[in-house]
């Protein structure tokens, strides 16, 4: 079962989850922390730009291509933990009420909601797989031929973990809340 303990009573919303106890929220940890160290490597890499620029009057090569390349890759190494601990940004006015008046309703909908997540990071698998084949095949690069060249794939291919993850992840959620939906 998942990691999470959701623990929604009573018009409550979700809790936050326990540490991880499992092979995959360790995985989930580990994502997020390649994404915090790319976090890292971005600021580094931004302030040795505008030092570069200012003390110098040189940019440092590559550091525009790098910054595009690595957001998207943040983003999807850490969307799985931070499904997972329960800590997006969300607006549960509504789902608060429904809980209030009808609690297995409301555990039913976070249920399909989680459902829905799995769904989407699916189609973003699907579509992206192909992508990191052409992208891997053809030796597709960022920056100047022979000066600074970037490779494309193991960017893409951080879309296609994390989005795996995030579904796996969603699917684990959606089980806690309809097993849930059972003891309401």
């Amino acid at each position: 079962m998942s990691d999470a303990d959701n623990d929604r009573s009573g018009g409550e919303g979700p809790t936050r989850a326990a540490p991880p106890r499992s092979g995959f929220g360790k995985l989930t940890v580990a994502l997020s922390a390649a994404g915090t160290v790319l976090i890292i490597l971005m600021a580094i890499g931004v302030n040795a730009d505008i030092l570069g620029r200012e003390l110098l009057n040189r940019p440092v090569p590559g550091v525009t291509e790098f910054l595009g390349l690595a957001i998207v890759s943040v983003v999807f190494l850490q969307v799985a933990n931070t499904s997972r601990e329960d800590r997006h940004i969300s607006n549960d006015l509504i789902m608060s009420w429904v809980a209030l008046k009808r609690p297995r309703l409301a555990i039913f909908f976070y249920g399909l909601f989680h459902l829905i997540g799995a769904a989407i990071f699916l189609l973003i698998v699907w579509w992206v797989v192909p992508i990191v084949i052409e992208n891997y095949n053809g030796g597709y690069y960022k920056g100047t031929s022979g000066y600074v060249e970037i490779p494309v794939w193991p960017f893409i291919a951080t879309v296609v973990i994390g989005a795996a993850v995030a579904a796996v992840q969603y699917i684990l959620l959606a089980v806690q809340e309809f097993r849930r939906m059972g003891g309401a």
